[in-house]
């Protein structure tokens, strides 16, 4: 559970499933004939949750006011659906002026999950997300918040925060667990303190590039970033290791849980990461990190 977690949970318990579908086309309903061919025209978010009521939760679960803090007012929230992904966008116009600012994109979708045994054999639904963007146009990069591999400006700081929303989600919709696959390195290991792979062989990989990056080779977040993303983790034939980001899932049914955290699934996370044996091109790392260091600062294309 997050530091939200407890909270959260309080939250939603006074959030009713009137509150949440209440839209602003429930007073005003007029469909165009450009809407009257679209199947999507007029879905709810996630077909549940209205704009009206995704706006009042966000603003319950303090979402709006950690944006405050943020330095953004006048928060925008549009919705869009096609087939079974729905998309969340969000601006925001900085307090101090100027133009509004993309400041989150989210795309879910419901779907089922299979794991392979020895997790038990049934079908999952869950709730996938496809991709999310949390963006601060007006922040800075510094040395201590660098920036990472596909990022263009640094992040909101509300990781945390908008993964406990999407649990809330998956708990008012019923589903099984909260399912994302981390495109990128250090996404995953961000994403790992509370979303395991659903399969140990992938959460043994992991955790053996951290052990090499983190703890034997001393590297900051985002030396280990750039090293694996540039190509400087070798594998015992001198070969490149490619992150390759696999299903990762929070559960919430029991069942699944239970495997997740069991014995059986540490021991065989631990023998994938025993099995593997990963070093770090030390020099030409450090050749290429002192040339691309201060970019590194800027808000550009990534080198």
């Amino acid at each position: 559970m997050t530091r939200y977690g407890r909270r959260f949970r309080k939250v939603s318990r006074t959030l009713s499933r009137v509150e949440l579908m209440r839209s602003s086309m429930d007073e005003t309903f007029a469909l165009s004939e450009q809407d009257l061919l679209d199947k999507d025209a007029g879905r709810r978010f996630l077909d549940f949750y209205g704009d009206r009521g995704l706006r009042l939760a966000l603003e319950r679960y303090g979402f709006i006011d950690a944006l405050s803090e943020r330095g953004w007012t006048d928060i925008t929230l549009e919705t869009t659906a096609h087939d079974e992904q729905h998309t969340l966008l969000m601006e925001g116009r900085p307090k101090d002026g100027g133009e509004p600012s993309r400041l989150l994109e989210l795309v879910v979708r419901r779907d089922r999950l299979h794991i392979e045994p020895p997790a038990p054999q049934r079908w999952w639904d869950v709730l996938t997300i496809d991709w999310l963007s949390l963006r601060n146009p007006r922040a800075q990069f510094t040395k201590d918040r660098m920036r990472l591999p596909g990022q263009d400006v640094p992040g909101l700081g509300v990781g945390e925060l908008v993964l406990e929303l999407l649990k809330r989600v998956v708990d008012r919709l019923d589903l099984d667990g909260l399912v994302t696959v981390a495109e990128y390195f250090h996404a995953a290991v961000l994403y790992a303190r509370e979303l395991p792979f659903a399969d140990p062989a992938y959460q043994g990989q992991l955790d053996a590039l951290c052990a090499l990056l983190f703890d034997r080779e001393k590297l900051t977040f985002a030396q280990a970033a750039w090293a694996v993303h540039w190509g400087h983790v070798l594998d015992v034939t001198d070969s490149v290791v490619r992150w390759k980001g696999e299903a990762m899932i929070e559960p919430s049914e029991t069942e699944l849980a239970s495997y997740l955290g069991s014995d059986g699934y540490r021991e065989s996370a631990k023998r994938a990461a025993a099995g593997l044996r990963y070093r770090l091109a030390r020099a030409p790392f450090e050749e290429q990190w002192a040339k691309n260091e201060a970019a590194l600062l800027e808000p550009t294309d990534e080198p």
